[in-house]
C-alpha cells in the first residue's frame, strides 16, 4: 500500500512480509492521527534507516517501523515481550539503525499497538541496560547482550518491550 520493499538474502522466512504489513498499519493509523505520510525514497528506507516522513502542526518527524519479531529465526511465531535492537547493520559498511539511522521515532509494533520512542533516548536507554562488551552466539542469550550472528557483520541486542515505557514518545491502539 504505502511502500515497496525488496527480499534481502537472509530472509529465509516472511520477514519481508511482516515488515510490510507493520509499516502500512502504522501508516494507515498515523493518517487517522491526522498526519501527512509521505513514503522514504530507497535511500531514505535502505542508508538512512527511515520509513517515512510524518508531517502534522509544523512538525516533521522521519520515522522507522519495526514488526513484530521471533525470538529466534528457528521460532515459528512472532512476540511483543522482547525487541531486538541494531547496533550494527549486516553491510560491514552500515553502522545500522540505532546508531546511524536518520530517523527521529522508532515505532515498534506490539500485539496490540505502536509503541514510538524517540531514536535518541532510545540510545541512551540501550546504553544504560545492555552490557556492549557482552557478548553471545546465541539469540535466546541476547537479552542485554551484544548477539553476533555467524559470519556476519551485524550485531544486535535485546531488550524488554516494557522497557520502552520509560522513554514512549506515544502509543497508538491499533
Amino acid at each position: 500500500m504505502f511502500t515497496k520493499n525488496s527480499r534481502n538474502r537472509y530472509d529465509k522466512k516472511d520477514s519481508l512480509e511482516l515488515g510490510q504489513n507493520a509499516e502500512d498499519q502504522f501508516a494507515r493509523l498515523a493518517v487517522k492521527q491526522g498526519f501527512k505520510i509521505t513514503v522514504s525514497s530507497e535511500r531514505g528506507n535502505v542508508d538512512e534507516h527511515f520509513d517515512y516522513v510524518m508531517e502534522r502542526d509544523g512538525k516533521r518527524f522521519k520515522v522507522d517501523v519495526k514488526s513484530l519479531k521471533r525470538l529466534s529465526r528457528r521460532d515459528s511465531g512472532t512476540q511483543d515481550t522482547y525487541i531486538w535492537i541494531e547496533l550494527h547493520g549486516v553491510r560491514a559498511d552500515d553502522k545500522g539503525w540505532l546508531y546511524a539511522g536518520h530517523a527521529d521515532l522508532i515505532a515498534f509494533e506490539l500485539a496490540q499497538s505502536f509503541r514510538i520512542v524517540d531514536r535518541l533516548e532510545l540510545i541512551a536507554l540501550v546504553e544504560k541496560l545492555v552490557n556492549l562488551e557482552e557478548k553471545t552466539s546465541s539469540p535466546k542469550d541476547a537479552l542485554y547482550k551484544v548477539y553476533s550472528r555467524k559470519s556476519r557483520p551485524d550485531l544486535l541486542t535485546m531488550i524488554r518491550s516494557e522497557d520502552l515505557k520509560g522513554i514512549r514518545y506515544a502509543e497508538w491502539r491499533k
